[in-house]
């Protein structure tokens, strides 16, 4: 497989950074630019996402070992770990792999080590309808998406991945066929086969049900210094949300 694409930047101790779903390494461009100045930030798109090739399967695991041969390949060594909701799956399954040798530390932002039950089938739906062939721009495909997606901010954050090819036809960053057709590995639990040594920060948004107190124990399990952060007011993206906030708290967690 070809290198999966990546922006390094920085200096000092490496913080490698995985978005979710449907989303790319800009979702934590803001974010990134604060903490350059004390560490090494490498955002990646996972495979199938962003400017990534895709995978013949999309699941977990198998993003999981294309992130570390990209960390191979990078000749990264010694790293921390950032990852956003499936991001955050990856980065468990990366850790609990006995590949993973050089991880430090790890932030998992409002997801659980566990299986979700299917609630992206109507986005799916809705994105998959979208005649892109005729499609004349994001403003109508903005306007087809809101009787499914009535979050503006949920369509403002898919609409990001949908740009004018070279050939004028629009396109979505991400491989939405696939995903469509392994969305079901996806919201499975990650696959972890060591328990995780390094200090581990669940953050969870306050707003959000995605991390629950019932998911403590299973935490405990796979993690053995697991800990938490709540940033009050914020929803499933709290790096996006509670940008500052976010912020200070991953820095407060890798300078500790």
């Amino acid at each position: 497989m070809s290198r999966l694409n990546s922006i390094y930047a920085g200096q000092g101790p490496v913080l490698v950074m995985l978005h979710g779903l449907f989303g790319s390494l800009d979702n934590f461009r803001s974010v990134a630019l604060h903490l350059e100045r004390s560490v090494s930030v490498l955002r990646i798109d996972l495979p199938g996402h962003g400017q990534s090739p895709s995978l013949p399967t999309l699941s977990i695991e198998a993003m999981a070992e294309a992130v570390l041969d990209e960390l191979d390949a990078a000749g990264v060594t010694q790293f921390r770990l950032l990852g956003h909701s499936l991001g955050g799956k990856v980065a468990m399954c990366m850790a609990g792999n006995p590949r993973c040798t050089g991880l430090e530390q790890m932030i998992v932002v409002d997801i659980a080590p566990r299986a979700y039950p299917p609630h992206h089938q109507d986005i799916l739906d809705a994105l998959q309808a979208i005649d892109l062939q005729n499609l004349e721009g994001r403003g109508e495909a903005d306007k087809l998406l809101r009787p499914t997606i009535g979050d503006a901010g949920v369509r403002s954050f898919l609409l990001k991945s949908l740009y004018r090819h070279d050939s004028g036809r629009w396109m979505w960053r991400f491989n939405l066929s696939q995903l469509a057709e392994d969305y079901n590995l996806i919201a499975q639990a990650p696959t972890i086969h060591t328990r995780i040594e390094q200090p581990v920060l669940f953050i969870k948004g306050g707003n959000s049900d995605y991390l629950e107190a019932s998911d403590e124990p299973e935490i405990q399990r796979v993690c053995a210094q697991p800990s938490l952060k709540i940033i009050g007011g914020a929803g499933h993206w709290p790096h996006a949300e509670k940008p500052a906030q976010f912020t200070r708290v991953v820095q407060e967690f890798i300078t500790s």
